[in-house]
């Protein structure tokens, strides 16, 4: 009398297959801790904490490569006072363009103001944010940094749990002959690859914004004083100079 090998039996019965997705879950768990060390071994491996170099302009900073070792996504906002806001979306989007970014976001009031939102190489934000203080009057200079380094870390590890699980579940469907049995492990196998493609999606979008930092520019025409006004400032100056 012979007997099936482990490795072909038919799966039937629904809490065989159960058992099965249960058993790929614990083989991927297992396989993701092996794979994927600890947040505060793989921020360790990667450097987080030591002191590292900038990466230089029109390159994607890695987590090693960011400032002090971190993973920041920065953002800085500056508003202007100008002679003419016209054609100033333009001169923005150009400095822009010189470092390696691109116009993100544009508008115009009605009231003649300047609103535009460009995106330039992480490195080289102040650099952009000198160049546009040379279109006008500074009014206001402001800039943020969220540290994502711990986020980025531990999506990584789950990312690897996943794929080992999605990897190990693709190895149960190809054995799978009942009908009962490939819709089972379908439906978990779609379960996984959906968290993990949203988990990836969430990395992509964490990485894209430490990449490349957001600078808001807000412009406004210079206030005009009256000729009243006029004369009180240049009173006020004469007066300064005399004392």
């Amino acid at each position: 009398m012979t007997h099936s090998s482990p490795l072909t039996r038919t799966v039937s019965h629904p809490a065989a297959v159960a058992a099965l997705c249960l058993l790929a879950f614990s083989t991927a768990c297992s396989v993701g801790r092996q794979a994927s060390p600890s947040p505060v071994g793989e921020a360790r491996r990667m450097g987080v904490g030591a002191s590292t170099a900038v990466a230089p302009p029109g390159t994607t900073p890695t987590i090693a490569q960011s400032i002090g070792g971190r993973m920041l996504i920065r953002r800085a906002s500056m508003q202007l006072e100008v002679e003419s806001p016209i054609g100033m979306s333009a001169r923005v989007g150009d400095i822009a363009a010189r470092l390696g970014g691109y116009v993100e976001r544009s508008r115009e009031s009605s009231t003649g103001g300047v609103d535009v939102t460009v995106r330039v190489p992480e490195p080289s934000l102040e650099q952009a944010m000198d160049a546009v203080s040379q279109l006008g009057q500074v009014v206001k200079r402001d800039i943020s940094a969220d540290d994502v380094t711990e986020r980025i870390v531990d999506l990584n590890a789950r990312a690897g749990t996943l794929r080992a699980m999605r990897d190990r579940l693709r190895e149960l469907l190809a054995r799978a002959e009942s009908i009962s049995s490939i819709i089972t492990v379908e439906q978990e196998l779609a379960r996984v690859q959906a968290e993990l493609d949203s988990i990836e999606q969430r990395l992509e979008y964490l990485r894209g914004n430490a990449a490349l930092a957001a600078l808001d520019v807000g412009a406004d025409r210079k206030r005009q004083l009256g000729p009243i006004t006029q004369l009180f400032v240049g009173v006020g100056r004469l007066i300064g100079k005399l004392f």
